[in-house]
């Protein structure tokens, strides 16, 4: 009778053990497909040119939601290039004239211009003077 007993809970436990290692297995395979769908979402988005933020901050009918979004795109995305020995190349012009064109629209506030200006001196150091001055050039053209 005891040999009956320990014999079906040692079934019992293998069942439960089976079930375990299944659940375990299943629950990885899907945590490894779910980011393969997100990639594949990621593809399918539009890809959003340094023109098209140009062409958004430089509408006089855009918002200040779309502004901030501009501005918080254009810090994330689009790193400006690195100088050529101190000279500022001319493909970096569009990326200071996005300073200019929001410091410069009317619906930009003091905190985006503010928060716009700190974030890309801290990502590009050797830019500071000509951040500050393409945003003096955007302010002065409020006025």
């Amino acid at each position: 009778m005891n040999e009956s007993i320990i014999f079906i809970a040692m079934a019992t436990v293998a069942v439960v053990l089976g079930v375990i290692v299944v659940v375990v297995i299943k629950s990885l395979s899907r945590g490894s497909s779910a980011p393969k769908q997100t990639t594949q979402q990621k593809e399918d988005e539009p890809k959003i040119t340094l023109e098209d933020l140009l062409i958004i901050v430089s509408d006089k009918d855009s918002t200040k939601e779309e502004i901030a979004k501009a501005s918080l795109y254009f810090i994330q995305k689009f790193p400006i290039p690195a100088k050529n020995r101190g000279r500022v190349p001319s493909d970096a012009i569009p990326y200071l004239k996005f300073v200019s064109l929001v410091s410069g629209h009317k619906k930009s506030d003091a905190k985006l211009i503010s928060y716009l200006t700190n974030e890309l001196d801290k990502q590009h150091a050797e830019y500071i003077a000509e951040i500050e001055q393409y945003k003096n050039m955007g302010l002065r053209a409020r006025f």
